[in-house]
């Protein structure tokens, strides 16, 4: 489950002194238009409101498409689970506007840098599916947009001021999303 040993406080990277952290955190703080769920939520929720009202473009329908939107939205419910015990484990919080002191890059994070933000994915694409959704399915990539532009860069830069080579080098390794 997790790599290089038994538990999921292995392979950290690199940590940062509290008063590091302080500072970070308070520039940090300035740049985030909000919370990501809300940033991802939104274009879903019109998109759904488009299926609703507007368009009822189709995905899969019947009971294959449940089963299918029911396994992405479990999986995706997992993955957020997962990342928030492997943060919790090494003492960072999942909250975005709380400081990073420790580069965290092992369970689900050695695979792909946004853990959490790929199980909104996965829960949206879910959702969609199972709802035989086609709009929102489709504002799915709108979220992704909105979620990369607005928090997954400042975050990105965020990590990179912060832990400087030890970052870079895990970018090279873990992909941005799934």
């Amino acid at each position: 489950m997790t790599s290089g040993g038994n538990n999921d406080r292995d392979d950290v990277v690199a940590k940062d002194s509290d008063d590091r952290g302080r500072l970070a955190k308070e520039e940090f703080e300035l740049k985030l238009p909000t919370l990501p769920p809300v940033i991802f939520g939104i274009p879903v929720i019109l998109g759904a409101l488009v299926h609703l009202f507007i368009w009822r473009g189709a995905v899969i329908d019947g009971v294959i498409g449940l089963v299918i939107g029911i396994v992405l939205i479990s999986v995706g419910l997992l993955l957020i689970a997962w990342a928030w015990r492997v943060m919790r484990a090494h003492g960072e919080h999942p909250e975005p506007h709380v400081a990073t002191n420790t580069l965290v890059t092992n369970g689900p994070f050695k695979r792909t840098r946004n853990p959490i933000y790929s199980g909104f994915l996965l829960i949206g694409a879910g959702m969609a599916i199972s709802l035989n959704a086609m709009a929102m399915l489709v504002s799915i990539f709108f979220g992704v947009a909105a979620l990369t532009a607005l928090v997954i860069r400042r975050e990105e830069a965020y990590l990179e001021r912060k832990f400087g080579e030890a970052y870079i080098e895990y970018t090279k390794k873990a992909g941005r999303w799934l």
